[in-house]
């Protein structure tokens, strides 16, 4: 267990390790003429279509990103195109914020972690529903 950190439009979030099978680069993400939102492209990986939900800024000009590739549920596998991925880290190397999840944040934020060093916020985020691949109605 752990989480995956990564950057996204200037903010560092963190999703559970378990919702991603890899990470692979943002190369050769090609639109989809006639998708739904949330899916606006897809990318060969090995040789299978996988729909991308690109949800990179324009933060980063120059820099293709990275896609989180979820485990696939009953709907099947999509990737997440973010600004970066940062790291793979332990449950000990952020700490979790004892009190309640503060107001005001999407619901997409599921709970306040931090960093021992500098006490930096990092939102942990459930990945599918950033993405707008489920709802909070939905698990």
């Amino acid at each position: 267990s752990g989480y995956i950190t990564f950057r996204m439009n200037g903010r560092d979030l963190a999703c559970e390790l378990e919702e991603v099978r890899e990470v692979v680069r943002a190369i050769g993400i090609e639109p989809l003429a006639g998708t739904r939102a949330p899916v606006s492209g897809m990318i060969e990986l090995r040789n299978d279509p996988l729909p991308v939900v690109d949800l990179r800024s324009d933060a980063y000009p120059g820099e293709e990103g990275d896609v989180l590739v979820l485990n696939p549920l009953d709907g099947g596998s999509y990737g997440v195109a973010v600004d970066r991925v940062l790291a793979v880290v332990s449950e000990d190397e952020l700490v979790v914020e004892e009190d309640a999840t503060p107001a005001g944040l999407p619901p997409y934020v599921t709970r306040v972690l931090r960093r021992p060093e500098d006490k930096a916020p990092v939102m942990l985020v459930a990945l599918r529903m950033l993405a707008g691949l489920e709802t909070s109605g939905t698990a």
